[in-house]
């Protein structure tokens, strides 16, 4: 194939615990559970003369420089695994902020590794899947995202690694409308919270708490308000509801929420998704997305997948 494009949705994780002490990068990653999201990355690829190239591209459609290093490592990476020596462009188009708790490097990840596999024929599902969690745990840029976004829609996973395996878990769609809220000036790398060891103690204890429970319950839309009474029970346990960022833009977020509308921190970024209370909800957020905007908040319609 000369040319493909693939877009692949973000990811949320909701409550997680952390599993990063292995030596082989597939054995890495989290328990948890999450959504996954419509809104993502695209990214296409192609076989050019010349030089491989590589342009990413912000949000707003500018030019992220710092963006290509990341995908330069995949590029090689694909490059060495498959034999492949022919040039390529990558073109990555990025729809959510980075560094917010949307999955971005993941999803990033993912679809520019099944691009470049659609070009060139080469690979199954489980070998991308496993390349591109090897590149995002060298990069402590995520641990569950991958497996996550692998089992699709409403997720949970049981068992850390990389998909097919080690890594476990399991998804249902839902299908609804969100929306996400993110303070614009602030970000946080994972690597703050993953590789810290304090955090790493008090997050582990509280998702895997989080997780067994879950784990005693049919994986189902019936679910729904029992995953969401865990995430902010695992945003209280663990602490990282009590961070100034996240505790003001919840309040604030809080105060003009309409009844039938439930909000939830995003892990780990300052951010937050309102989704419906109950799956069979019919929601409009526009007059919540306009108030929230008008505090200068970055405010995106999606929908879960």
């Amino acid at each position: 194939m000369a040319e493909s494009r693939v877009r692949i949705g973000g990811h949320i994780t909701l409550l997680f615990s952390i599993h990063s002490n292995s030596l082989l990068a597939r054995n890495q990653g989290s328990r948890g559970a999450g959504f996954c999201l419509v809104d993502g990355v695209e990214a296409k690829a192609k076989i050019i003369d010349g030089q491989d190239r590589i342009v990413v591209s912000a949000m707003d459609g500018s030019l992220f420089e710092q963006g290509k290093e990341l995908y330069r490592e995949l590029l090689d990476n694909f490059k060495e695994l498959f034999k492949v020596k022919q040039p390529v462009s990558l073109e990555i188009s990025l729809e959510l902020p980075l560094s917010q708790g949307f999955g971005m490097s993941a999803a990033g990840l993912l679809a520019a590794a099944y691009a470049l596999a659609n070009v060139f024929d080469v690979g199954d599902s489980g070998q991308i899947a496993r390349l591109a969690h090897r590149i995002e745990r060298g990069n402590s840029s995520g641990l569950g995202d991958v497996l996550g976004i692998w089992a699709g829609g409403v997720e949970l996973r049981t068992n850390p690694g990389a998909p097919p395996r080690p890594g476990i878990a399991k998804g249902f769609s839902a299908n609804v409308p969100a929306l996400l809220v993110w303070v614009p000036e602030a970000s946080k790398h994972t690597s703050g919270y993953i590789d810290d060891a304090d955090w790493k103690i008090a997050i582990t204890k509280a998702g895997d708490a989080s997780v067994d429970r879950l784990m005693k319950r049919s994986w189902n839309r019936r679910i729904w308000s029992t995953l969401l009474k865990e995430a902010d029970l695992f945003s209280l346990a663990s602490g990282l509801m009590e961070e100034a960022g996240r505790s003001s833009l919840l309040s604030t977020v809080l105060d003009h929420l309409e009844p039938k509308m439930s909000c939830h921190l995003c892990m780990l970024g300052t951010s937050l998704i309102i989704v419906p209370k109950t799956l069979d909800e019919e929601i409009d957020f526009d007059e919540v997305a306009s108030n929230l905007r008008k505090l200068d908040l970055g405010v995106r319609f999606t929908q879960l997948a």
